[in-house]
């Protein structure tokens, strides 16, 4: 009977732990997309890219950079783990790709919208199961996109991220 308690106990200890927000997301991390710089700094105009590397958010952000390939902008790609080093004012759009845990965002991306009063010029798109869960916004004015990691809705993805990007860029 004893042991039947502690294996409860442990079971009930678990289940309030994956409830948490970030225990998800320690538990079981995503690796990063490696960073890469494209075309010149010194344009003036300027895209982050932010995102973990998977199938999907991969081809996501191939895409991305292609869409951009024929116009004067500085493109620089970054793993959710070094977004805390950058400072989303520096940016005409900061663009962020993660994947919703436990009913919430990345902490990296929570982290860096807190360090910014004015999230106007980001853009995060959430993957979930089902594609239909969107963060809370709590007065933040980011855009949010969601989508399934499914490849038939990589155009789209790819499409909504370019058309609010051209906005910011000042290209539509």
């Amino acid at each position: 009977m004893k042991n039947l308690l502690i294996a409860i106990a442990l079971l009930t200890i678990c289940f309030v732990l994956m409830g948490c927000v970030s225990v998800p997301h320690i538990i079981w991390p995503q690796k990063d997309i490696k960073a890469k710089a494209i075309n010149e700094p010194t344009y003036d105009k300027k895209v982050l890219i932010a995102s973990r590397s998977s199938d999907f958010k991969d081809v996501v952000v191939k895409k991305l950079v292609e869409s951009f390939k024929d116009e004067k902008v500085f493109i620089k790609l970054i793993g959710m783990e070094n977004l805390e080093e950058e400072d989303g004012n520096d940016y005409n759009a900061v663009v962020m790709l993660n994947t919703c845990m436990a009913w919430d965002m990345d902490r990296n991306v929570k982290k860096f919208l807190k360090k910014h009063d004015d999230q106007s010029n980001m853009i995060i798109l959430t993957t979930s199961g089902d594609g239909d869960w969107l963060p809370k916004k709590d007065g933040q004015n980011f855009d949010a996109i969601s989508s399934a990691s499914k490849k038939a809705n990589i155009d789209k993805a790819v499409g909504d991220i370019a058309a609010k990007v051209q906005i910011l860029l000042g290209n539509a």
